[in-house]
């Protein structure tokens, strides 16, 4: 007897595809909702030997490209988070609209149906390096999904991940627990779920897996076009007067963006602005106050909650 998430899972696929490739997404996406830490696992581990072992391996670069074309994500700030979670309607934004703020030819659609519909999962990054009796990150119930579908799939398929339905408030919470402890919160689309964001993930430096393949990525030749993560729309900038290259925003920076180097017999903290997802990560944490977020043209269209909602407004007028 089928399940009514496994119905409304089957649904949902068929928005964005038919025939073959509806069935073909389907089996990938029950296969990712149930086993979900295993399969992130396993993802990372192919992706660790094929930069570490075959960096110059023409199939490595291929494989690369093909799942981040098909998996990818979103860096979004704090305050955006937050809206995100909070939304009551129905916000569906056009796909040329879409492609700008989510810039993949593949799994790029805003698509948010979510009032009362969210779960927390534990994070599968953090339970590899428990598992692995490595230092990990608590807590590890961490991984937000949303959306009836989603939300109905894991909670009746994922026990083991301890898929929980979760109030606003209670995932409000954790948005704030994470903030304070400098993550990055990113936005997860995937073909197999409906080419849709569905999982907002709390992503710290020390365990994100999505975090690690955005860094192996940067390491193989010919991969500067293609990335895992789309920037925030903004870069971090420092206040010289008030920095004290503490290290601090260093140890939290997901994306390996700033240094302290010693520069003339003093410590300087050093900005690769190139490299920052504009994440906010160290704007949380800094004890100075010294890190703040500009908009920055180079870093793609900014996830603004507020402007995607006047976007689904006005195309819903114009039907």
């Amino acid at each position: 007897m089928l399940k009514e998430s496994t119905k409304n899972f089957w649904k949902m696929q068929g928005e964005g595809a038919r025939g073959t490739l509806r069935l073909l997404n389907m089996i990938h996406g029950y296969i990712y909702y149930t086993l979900y830490d295993h399969y992130v696992v396993a993802a990372l581990d192919i992706l660790r030997f094929l930069a570490h072992k075959l960096p110059n391996f023409w199939l490595t670069r291929i494989a690369y490209i093909y799942l981040y074309e098909r998996y990818h994500c979103k860096v979004i700030t704090y305050e955006n988070a937050r809206k995100l979670v909070t939304i009551e309607e129905e916000v569906i934004v056009p796909e040329e609209e879409s492609m700008k703020i989510i810039p993949y030819e593949i799994a790029n659609k805003l698509i948010f149906n979510h009032k009362d519909q969210l779960a927390i999962v534990d994070c599968p990054c953090r339970m590899e390096k428990k598992t692995a009796g490595k230092k990990y990150c608590e807590p590890i119930h961490t991984c937000i999904f949303l959306g009836k579908v989603g939300v109905d799939f894991v909670t009746s398929h994922m026990p083991r991940m301890n898929g929980q339905r979760a109030t606003k408030q209670e995932v409000l919470k954790l948005l704030e627990q994470q903030h304070k402890r400098g993550v990055a919160f990113t936005l997860w689309f995937k073909d197999a779920t409906g080419y849709r964001g569905g999982i907002l993930c709390c992503c710290c430096a020390c365990c994100c897996g999505g975090v690690e393949a955005e860094r192996m990525a940067r390491g193989l030749p010919g991969m500067k076009q293609i990335k895992l993560t789309a920037p925030s729309g903004y870069s971090a900038v420092v206040n010289a007067d008030k920095c004290t290259a503490c290290g601090t925003c260093v140890e939290v920076c997901p994306y390996d963006a700033r240094e302290v180097m010693d520069i003339e017999g003093k410590k300087k903290l050093k900005q690769y602005t190139e490299l920052c997802m504009g994440c906010g990560a160290c704007v949380s944490v800094c004890p100075q106050g010294a890190s703040s977020l500009k908009v920055d043209p180079d870093k793609g269209e900014i996830f603004d909650m507020t402007a995607i909602m006047e976007l689904a407004e006005k195309a819903a007028s114009n039907v």
